[in-house]
Parts: structure tokens; C-alpha cells; sequence
């Protein structure tokens, strides 16, 4: 049998932090057990293609998804779908399946593992859906259609036989990843070229599978087991190596959900890459309540520089009822544990939910509360997402009664990533996922207690950006007014909501330069109607001449040791005064009158404390720039006083003198 196993075209905007494309291993895994048994494959990697513009991102994207498909001549084409593909999915296989009704159709993934004869019910050119962990699986049911094998002999298989929908319980997964077949990478572009449209260089290592968990709102644990499968570690060590020998640095990203769930692996591991001397840079995911400053240390020392943990909300009464098994009291140490991971020099992505079904208004205020604290701690990713019923979970099958379908005013944090035209969900898209919420269900939305959905929308979209750039602004004003986190952003959605006019509910569809920019004007007013101390005000300037800097090109080194001629302050830098030294240094003893050079490099926000001699040259540079007087001798002796500060790239030689005085 020839097979088509195709990764549909997905594109999530949402995180910036996101910043690799790399190929789907699941579906290069199963292509090796495919292979293996004497099957031909092919992989599509529509990800990879739409990034690259092979593919377009308009309303012609899956006649030329199909296209592309048909041209191999496949008997069988095999779906990896996830939570928000289901559609795209299901309107590529509808199209396929109109022009050549002989191609075998089969849907694998997440979602359609637990859906599996609700989708051959409701599409009938689907012809199977294989659920879970598909290596052993796959090659079972490549047998069956080609009609060697039987199709009640393949585990987690939906059919149809007779004109009725058959299915197959049970599961057979890779007992020892020891034993995994090595990923079929000759099928898909070379890393090479997933490089090159990678902001950093990632591969992805399949390091474990499962979960000893069971979160409520999770598919982890229902998907891979309950027991948690390493690879060797030695195994692990000789991939990396391989790779390294072969690209250079790279990021590698351990995709197991619960990395640290074994903390004797993650030593060894740890321990391993220290001693090989991979020098190469890693990220994982983890439970919070699993690390400390001991293993954070190691993992540092080993090269980790990025985790995720799922924080999920800052109520322990919400964490209780999504059934997390978090210990009474480590709800209360999370923002500790999380400025261990910063001390410890790892950055940290914070994940966490609004929208849950028993939520109430205190909930929401307590996680608002948590996402500002982490904000404060620093060099944190802190987002904040709306609750997703996913299929299979104890959630969704508790809540199906109460689904709600308010397409992309309520985005929630599986169902983006196909917004394929002019930042939209193609039409046919948006009436699959209406017309059958049952199926469709990650795109569902459910009313919480407190009754106001929008409201939870509105912080998902706007709250975390907010503190982002103005979150010390905010926690003094909250702090000013003796106001709540959530009653303050009411205050201010509704100041944006009535500046945008823009017909749609809400935050739904803003910009970040919209929120960022809509509070610039907000808290001024706030702050002149409380009578605010200076020290607010310094606060609010600090942030205000950070915004400003980090939209401009970044500062680079200085490719000359002394400035030639005229210069000016780079774009990407600002002199800062403050009455009481820098926002987090507030209450300080020694806390008074200090000037500070800011400048964003390629990487962060630096700060550099002046002394007043600097301070000044730097004003006076300032006021050079717009002065049709200036003259190269004023330069000359600006330059012998800031000839400390020139290696840092912060002075930008200019051409020509007038250019200065413009």
C-alpha cells in the first residue's frame, strides 16, 4: 500500500515564543513502522509549506492541499490532526475523496482518537479513524485495507463494515521507546530547511510518553497511559550528539508533557549532557510542583534555558476542582518556585485558563493577581488562555450539555491557528465547526458561573499583554485606588471598548499596540485623578520609554572603537531619570534620585546605572539632535565623556552633520 500521511496546514500566531518549525514525529514514526512492514510513504508537511509559501493562505488552500496530495498517486491518506485541524482536516479529505473515491481515508490524532464513530457518522468519506498511539497500530491497519489483515484486529480502530460503523477499544502502544524505530526523516525536507524558517534552530526529542496524572481538562493521560515511559539516557545522549555533529548548535526540545515526573531520569540526563559536553541549549515541560532549586541548578548547568509549566489558575479551589493533585499549600509557593527558574537563569512560560465551568469572579481575580506577581519577577512568558473542552476528557463529557459556539469572538486556546483569510477561519470552516459542536468540541466555550463569558474573553486576550509592557503601572494603580486586578481591567476594557467603536464584542480582534497604546492614555488620566505619588509617575514614564525602545531595531555591538564624527543616542535606547531608582527598587533604603541608560538588544532590556556627569553628556546629546547649530567639535567632546559607554552600541555615528540637526 502506498501511503499519504499529511500534517495539516496550521499556523498559531499566538505565541511569539514559539519560534521553530520542525517536522511532526509522530508522523514520521509511524511512517518507519510503515515502512518497515513494506509499505510506501509519503509525508505532506503543511505546516512547513504554508510557512514557506508553497501553499497559500487564502480560501485556496485546500484545493491546493489536495493537489499536492493526489500528485503521488496514494491508496491510503492518513490525517494527523490536532485539536483545531479537525476541520481542515475533514474539508482536504472531502475534497480528495471527490476526486478519487478509491483512496482509503483514515483520520489519526488527538481529538478523533475519542470521536471516532461520531466522525464516520458524520462523514462519510472518511473510511477509518485509528485513535492513539498509532506505530503498532498503523501497519495492522495497512493490512486490512489492502485486505491481508482483519479489522477487528487492530486496536483503537473505528470502520465501517456492512454499511454500519464498527469500532475496536483498546490501545497497543511501544511498551520500550528503547525499541522505536529511528524517525523517518529522509521523508520530509531536510532540517536544514525547517531551520530557515526557525527564528531559533529547534529539534524535537521524543524523550517519554504518558502521564501519572489525571487533570480533568486533559487528554495527556487518556492519549499515552497512565505510566510514564522513558527512553535510555544513553539513547538520548547519542541522538544528541548525532545531530550535533551534523547541524552545529541547535535547541532541543523535549516534548514529553511531564519531563520531570521521574526526577531520577531528569538527573541523569542532566548529569549526561554536562559530561558529553553537548553545550547545547534545551527546553522541556513540566508540573511546578516538581522541581526545586536543587534540580532547576542542575537543569541550568545542563543548558536548560526554557520550560513550560501549566500554572492553570491562581484559585486553589479551581486547581482542586480540575483535579491537578497539587499538595494543600503548593499553590501558594508557585510564585516562589517560579523565581527559582529565573534565578537559576531559565526562562519560564506560564500557562494558565480562564473560563473554567465552576469559575467565579473571585477565581478570576486570584489568577489575574498570580499573572501580575509572575509579571513582576521578570523575564517570564505569563499567558492566560480560555478554557477548551477537549473530546475524551472528564471535563468535556461533564459539560456537553452546556457547549457554546460563539465562533472567533471566543477564541479559546485550542481551537486557533486556521485562520487562513485575512485572520479569519475560512466559511467552510466556521459552518463544519458550528453545525456539529459535538464533534468539533476543543472550538466550544462554556458560560462559567459568574455568568460573564465575555469577560473571561476579554482577559485572555488582553490582560496578559497589558502587564507585559505596563505591569508595574498597573499593580501600583491597583495598589493607588485599593481596587482589584479584575475590577481595574474592567475599568480599562471598557475605556478601549468605547475608543474602538469597532462593532465587534469586546477585546475580540485588538491589535497589541491597541492595548498598550489605549493605556497610555487611560492611566495618565487615572494617575491625575489619584493624585498619584512621583514615584508612580517615574514607574509609568520607566515603562513608557521601554515600549518606546523595544519597537525599534535592536542595539547592535559598535562595528568602530571610537565615534568618527557626529553620533546620536541609538533609537533602541533612552536616558531615564527617577526620584526613587528603578520600579521593583521601590522602598529601598538607598533608593533616591538616579539617571539610568535603557537600551533593548537583540536579546533584552539592558540597564545601565549613570553617574550625573553621564547623565548630563547624555541630555545634552539630546539636545544636539535638534539643534541646526551643532558642530563637529561638540561631538568630539561629548565623545571623551561617554567613551565608557561606546562598546555597548548605544551612540550611532550619523553621515553627515545635518542629518544630526534635522
Amino acid at each position: 500500500m502506498k501511503w499519504s500521511l499529511v500534517y495539516p496546514p496550521f499556523d498559531d500566531k499566538r505565541d511569539r515564543s514559539a519560534s521553530y518549525v520542525a517536522p511532526p514525529l509522530g508522523l514520521l514514526s509511524i511512517a518507519s513502522y510503515l515502512e518497515a512492514e513494506g509499505d510506501e510513504v509519503v509525508i505532506e508537511d503543511f505546516v512547513l509549506k504554508l510557512k514557506s509559501g508553497e501553499i497559500p493562505s487564502d480560501s485556496r488552500i485546500y484545493d491546493a492541499c489536495t493537489e499536492r496530495i493526489l500528485s503521488t498517486n496514494p491508496d491510503v491518506v492518513g490525517f494527523g490532526t490536532q485539536c483545531s485541524t479537525g476541520p481542515t482536516s475533514i474539508n482536504i479529505a472531502r475534497r480528495i475523496k471527490k476526486i478519487r473515491p478509491d483512496v482509503a481515508v483514515v483520520l489519526g490524532g488527538h481529538d478523533v482518537s475519542f470521536l471516532g464513530p461520531r466522525y464516520l457518522n458524520a462523514f462519510p468519506f472518511v473510511d477509518a479513524v485509528l485513535g492513539g498511539e498509532a506505530e503498532l497500530t498503523a501497519p495492522k491497519l495497512s493490512r486490512a485495507l489492502g485486505g491481508s489483515g482483519e479489522w477487528n484486529a487492530v486496536p483503537g480502530l473505528s470502520w465501517r463494515e456492512r454499511g454500519q460503523v464498527r469500532w475496536r477499544g483498546g490501545e497497543e502502544r511501544v511498551g520500550d521507546l528503547d525499541t522505536l524505530l529511528p524517525f523517518a526523516y529522509h521523508l520530509v525536507d531536510g532540517l536544514e530547511t525547517y531551520f530557515r524558517y526557525s527564528q531559533v534552530p529547534t529539534i524535537l526529542i521524543d524523550s517519554g510518553r504518558g502521564c501519572a496524572f489525571n487533570c480533568e481538562f486533559c487528554q495527556t493521560t487518556l492519549l499515552n497511559g497512565r505510566k510514564v515511559r522513558y527512553r535510555n539516557v544513553a539513547s538520548i545522549i547519542h541522538e544528541l550528539r548525532g545531530y550535533r555533529e551534523r547541524f552545529g548548535t541547535f535547541e532541543a526540545y523535549f516534548v514529553h508533557d511531564l519531563f520531570t515526573a521521574r526526577r531520577a531520569f531528569v538527573e541523569e540526563l542532566c548529569e549526561a549532557m554536562i559530561d558529553a559536553e553537548l553545550d547545547l541549549p534545551w527546553q522541556c515541560r513540566c508540573r511546578i510542583d516538581e522541581v526545586d532549586e536543587k534540580l532547576l541548578s542542575l537543569m541550568n548547568r545542563a543548558r536548560c534555558h526554557r520550560l513550560l509549566y501549566g500554572i492553570e489558575s491562581g484559585s486553589e479551589e479551581t486547581l482542586a476542582r480540575m483535579n491537578k493533585r497539587l499538595r494543600r499549600g503548593v499553590a501558594e509557593e508557585t510564585t516562589e518556585r517560579v523565581r527559582w527558574t529565573v534565578e537559576n537563569g531559565i526562562f519560564p512560560s506560564l500557562s494558565m485558563v480562564v473560563g473554567t465551568p465552576e469559575e467565579t469572579l473571585a477565581d478570576l481575580e486570584a489568577t489575574m493577581n498570580l499573572a501580575a506577581r509572575f509579571l513582576q519577577i521578570g523575564s517570564v512568558n505569563s499567558f492566560i488562555q480560555l478554557m477548551s473542552p477537549l473530546p475524551g476528557t472528564a471535563l468535556a463529557e461533564r459539560l456537553a450539555g452546556r457547549f457554546e459556539y460563539r465562533g472567533d469572538d471566543a477564541p479559546t486556546a485550542f481551537s486557533q491557528g486556521i485562520e487562513f483569510e485575512d485572520g479569519r477561519r475560512l466559511a467552510e470552516d466556521e459552518e463544519l465547526v458550528a453545525s456539529l459542536p459535538d464533534i468539533f468540541q476543543s472550538f466550544q466555550v462554556v458560560t462559567p458561573d459568574h455568568g460573564d463569558l465575555g469577560l473571561c474573553v476579554d482577559v485572555s486576550l488582553g490582560y496578559c499583554k497589558l502587564l507585559e509592557v505596563y505591569g508595574w503601572s498597573y499593580a501600583g494603580l491597583v495598589e493607588r485606588l485599593g481596587t482589584g486586578y479584575l475590577d481595574l481591567f474592567i475599568r480599562f476594557r471598557d475605556h478601549l471598548v468605547e475608543q474602538r467603536r469597532t462593532g465587534r464584542p469586546g477585546l475580540v480582534g485588538i491589535r497589541d499596540a491597541e492595548i498598550w497604546d489605549g493605556f497610555v492614555g487611560f492611566a495618565d488620566e487615572i494617575l491625575r485623578e489619584c493624585d498619584a505619588p512621583t514615584q508612580l509617575w517615574d514607574t509609568f514614564h520607566f515603562e513608557r520609554l521601554v515600549h518606546e525602545i523595544s519597537v525599534a531595531p535592536p542595539v547592535a555591538p559598535p562595528a568602530e572603537a571610537q565615534p568618527p564624527g557626529p553620533f546620536r543616542l541609538h533609537d533602541a535606547a533612552r536616558l531615564f531619570r527617577s526620584t526613587s531608582g528603578l520600579p521593583w527598587e521601590a522602598g529601598r533604603a538607598d533608593a533616591g534620585p538616579q539617571a539610568f541608560l535603557l537600551f533593548m538588544s537583540r536579546d533584552r532590556l539592558k540597564i545601565v546605572r549613570l553617574d550625573e556627569n553621564l547623565a548630563k553628556a547624555f541630555e545634552l546629546l539630546g539636545r544636539l539632535d535638534g539643534w541646526s547649530g551643532a558642530r563637529e567639535h561638540h561631538f568630539q567632546r561629548l565623545a571623551q565623556v561617554l567613551a565608557p559607554l561606546w562598546n555597548l552600541g548605544v551612540l550611532q555615528p550619523v553621515t553627515q552633520l545635518a542629518t544630526v540637526g534635522a
